[in-house]
C-alpha cells in the first residue's frame, strides 16, 4: 500500500523507539520527505527540553534495519522528516490501486453508522432552477463520497406539498381558468412554475376575495380531503416527476420521498407538539398581535430571542413550515413513536427503487441509531434552520447529530442571462433568482444552452461522428460543466456562473478534467506493451509527483468523512489532472525505452483507476473520448 502504509510504518518505527503518540502528518514540502512528525514538541514541553534536542535523540534511537518504505530519517527544526526509498514508494502505490481498483481511495470509517442526508427539496410547484441545481449537485455529491466511506445512506427528498405556494397553483386552476394540460412543447412543472404560479400569485395579491379562497385552500390541503386536496395530490405528482427528469439529469438519485403533508397524516406534528407543551416550551398567545397562535419560547437562545418567540400554530389551526420541520427532524433523530410507511414511487436510472409515503404502504425505512443528519439548504434559511435545531435540544434529542449544511445562492451573469432571453439592464450585472415574479433560469435550459455549445466544438473536432454520438458527449460535457462549477467554490460563497468560462479546456473546468481523462484513456488504447509496477533505477520529478498525488486521495477522503467539505474534493481532481498533464508533456509514455514505457504506462492505468474514482463522486459524467 502507499501512504498509509507509509504512515504506519512511521508510527511503528517511532513506537519501536518509545513514542506512545507519534503524531505523523504530511510534509509541507517534498524536499522534506514524505512525511513528517511533531512528536519532538509534545515530549520537550514536560521536560522543558529543547525540541531540536528532542528529535536528535528520537532520530538516533529510531531502526530502520527492518523498514520497507522509509529509507532515512532526519532531524529539522524539532521536525523528524521521514524520506522513503522511491523504487519501493513507487511500486507500492501503483500496486495498492490495482488491487483496490475503483474502491481505491475508500475505507471503512463509515461501516455500521447511519447517516441521513436530505437535499432538492424543491416546492412542486415549479421546476429546477440553478439554485435549486446547486442543492442538488452538493446534496448528492455529499451522499456519493459518504457512501463510498462505507455509511449505510438514505438519501430523502421533502416534497413540500401543502401550504401557500400550492394553494397558488391549485387556485390557478381551480378558479382562474387554466386548463390542466400544459401548452404544446412545454412540461408540467415549467407550466406550474412559469404561467400558473405567477398569475395565481399576482391576482391573490391584488383580490381580497381570492386571497380569502387561497386561505382556505390551504387548510382543505392540510385537512386532506376535499377537491382541493385531490387536486393538490394530483398537480404534485405530475410536478415531482417532472422535477426528478432534471435531478436524473443531474446525476442524482433518491431513496425517499417524504411529503409534508404526512408529517400531519402521521400525527407526528400532534406528537411533538405535545412533548413541547409538557416541557413549556410553547404558549399560547392570549393577546397581542399573535392572539389565537402558539409560539416556541425561545427566551432561552442568546440569539434567537432578539427577534422574538416563533409561532408554529397559526389562529387559525394551521401549522407554520418551520413546525412541521420540527416534527420531521424530530422523526429523523428517532424522536417519535410515529413513523411513516411507504410505497413504491418509481425507479433511479441505476434501477434502485425510490419511496414515497403513503397511507397505503407497507414499506418501512430500517433506521438505526442516526450518526448524523445533513440538512443541504440555503443560507437563508439559517435562522429556520437554527430553531429547529433548538427545539429539538429542548425536545432532549441531540440537536448536535442535526446539520444545516449551508451554502450560498446562485446567480447568471448578465450576458448569459440576456442569451436565455432575459431583457438587457444596464444596471444589472447578475441575475438573481424569484419563483414569485417567475424570474429564474431553469436547470434544464442552461444544461441545454450548455450542450448545444459543446455539441458545435465535438462536431468539428470529430466529423465522422453520428449527430447521436455528439450529443451523447456533448450531454456529459454540460452536466460536467454545470456540476463542477456548482460544487467546486466554498459553501459561503455566491457564485455567478458564467458559461463561457464552464465550458473551457484549460483550467479548473469540468471539460478540463474530462479531457485530461480521455487523453489517458488514448495513450493507454495506442499501446500494445505490458503494464509494469517496477519503476526504472531513477524517477523524474514528474513521475514522483503524479505519484505522490494519487497516493493522498485515501487520506482527503477520510478527512472529508470529518468535515463534509466537497471543495478540496474538487481542487484535490484539478491538481491531480495538472500533475498529470504535466507528467505528460515532459515524461514521455509511448515513445520512451521498453521498461520504462512499461512503468508509465503503469501510472497512467493507476492515474485512470484513481482519477475515475474523483470523478465519480463528484457526479462528472467520464469521457473516453472527446
Amino acid at each position: 500500500m502507499g501512504l498509509r502504509k507509509l504512515i504506519a510504518e512511521a508510527e511503528s518505527l517511532l513506537r519501536e523507539a518509545g513514542v506512545e503518540d507519534p503524531k505523523i502528518q504530511l510534509s509541507k514540502s517534498p524536499e522534506y520527505g514524505e512525511i513528517s512528525s511533531t512528536v519532538a514538541f509534545q515530549l520537550a514541553r514536560p521536560s522543558k527540553k529543547n525540541p531540536l534536542v528532542v528529535a536528535e535523540e528520537l532520530m538516533r534511537s529510531i531502526d530502520l534495519s527492518n523498514a520497507r518504505l522509509v529509507a532515512s530519517v532526519e532531524a529539522v527544526n524539532g521536525y523528524l522528516n521521514f524520506k522513503v526509498d522511491w523504487n519501493k514508494y513507487a511500486e507500492s502505490i501503483l500496486r495498492e490501486i490495482f488491487e483496490e481498483g475503483e474502491r481505491y481511495g475508500s475505507s471503512r470509517i463509515g461501516e455500521g453508522k447511519q447517516v441521513i442526508i436530505e437535499h432538492t427539496s424543491v416546492n412542486p410547484n415549479k421546476p429546477l432552477h440553478i439554485g435549486h441545481a446547486r442543492n442538488t449537485c452538493l446534496g448528492d455529491t455529499i451522499a456519493r463520497i459518504l457512501k463510498f466511506l462505507g455509511y449505510d445512506l438514505i438519501v430523502l427528498n421533502y416534497i413540500d406539498d401543502s401550504g401557500t405556494q400550492m394553494a397558488d397553483v391549485v387556485l390557478g386552476f381551480s378558479d382562474l381558468g387554466y386548463q390542466l394540460d400544459p401548452p404544446e412543447n412545454m412540461r408540467f412543472d415549467e407550466y406550474c412554475g412559469d404561467v400558473v404560479y405567477v398569475e395565481s400569485v399576482k391576482r391573490a395579491e391584488a383580490d381580497p376575495v381570492l386571497a380569502e379562497k387561497r386561505r382556505q385552500i390551504v387548510k382543505e390541503i392540510e385537512s386532506r380531503s376535499g377537491k382541493y386536496f385531490e387536486l393538490n395530490k394530483l398537480i404534485v405528482e405530475r410536478v415531482l416527476r417532472d422535477q426528478l427528469k432534471t435531478c436524473w439529469r443531474l446525476g442524482a438519485r433518491y431513496d425517499v420521498l417524504n411529503m409534508e403533508s404526512d408529517v400531519l397524516e402521521y400525527r407526528l406534528w400532534d406528537e411533538v407538539f405535545e412533548k413541547l407543551r409538557e416541557k413549556n416550551a410553547v404558549y399560547y398567545a392570549g393577546s397581542g398581535p399573535k392572539t389565537g397562535c402558539w409560539l416556541l419560547d425561545l427566551s432561552g437562545h442568546p440569539v434567537l430571542s432578539r427577534e422574538g418567540d416563533e409561532v408554529l400554530v397559526k389562529s387559525d389551526h394551521t401549522t407554520t413550515y418551520i413546525a412541521r420541520d420540527i416534527a420531521y427532524a424530530a422523526w429523523k433523530l428517532g424522536g417519535t413513536s410515529k413513523d411513516f410507511t411507504y410505497e413504491i414511487f418509481g425507479q433511479n436510472p441505476d434501477g434502485t427503487e425510490i419511496y414515497v409515503t403513503s397511507g397505503n404502504g407497507s414499506t418501512r425505512l430500517k433506521l438505526s441509531k442516526i450518526e448524523k443528519v445533513i440538512n443541504v439548504i440555503d443560507v437563508r434559511q439559517r435562522r429556520p434552520q437554527e430553531i429547529v435545531k433548538y427545539a429539538l435540544g429542548l425536545l432532549g434529542l441531540q440537536s448536535e447529530k442535526y446539520i444545516h449544511y449551508a451554502y450560498e445562492v446562485v446567480a447568471l451573469s448578465r450576458s448569459d442571462a440576456e442569451k436565455l432571453g432575459y431583457p438587457p439592464d444596464p444596471d444589472q450585472q447578475v441575475i438573481h433568482m424569484s419563483g414569485r415574479r417567475g424570474l429564474y433560469v431553469k436547470a434544464d435550459q442552461l444544461i441545454d444552452m450548455l450542450r448545444d455549445r459543446a455539441a458545435e466544438e465535438v462536431a468539428q473536432r470529430h466529423p465522422d461522428w453520428d449527430r447521436r454520438r455528439v450529443e451523447e458527449v456533448a450531454e456529459k460535457i454540460a452536466v460536467g460543466a454545470l456540476r463542477y462549477s456548482l460544487i467546486k467554490p466554498d459553501i459561503d460563497k455566491m457564485i455567478i456562473l458564467n458559461t463561457e468560462e464552464m465550458l473551457k479546456l484549460e483550467g479548473d473546468t469540468a471539460p478540463y478534467l474530462q479531457y485530461t481523462y480521455a487523453r489517458a484513456c488514448r495513450i493507454l488504447e495506442k499501446s500494445d506493451s505490458q503494464i509494469s509496477t517496477k519503476p526504472p533505477d531513477n524517477l523524474t520529478e514528474d513521475e514522483r509527483t503524479l505519484l505522490r498525488r494519487m497516493t493522498y486521495l485515501p487520506i482527503l477522503l477520510q478527512e472529508f468523512g470529518e468535515n463534509l467539505l466537497v471543495k478540496p474534493i474538487a481542487n484535490y481532481a484539478y491538481k491531480l489532472a495538472s500533475d498529470f498533464n504535466n507528467f505528460y508533456e515532459k515524461s514521455p509514455v509511448l515513445w520512451a525505452e521498453e521498461s520504462v514505457k512499461s512503468f508509465r504506462l503503469g501510472i497512467v492505468k493507476a492515474f485512470t483507476i484513481a482519477f475515475g474514482n474523483v470523478l465519480r463522486l463528484l457526479g462528472i459524467p467520464i469521457i473516453e473520448l472527446m
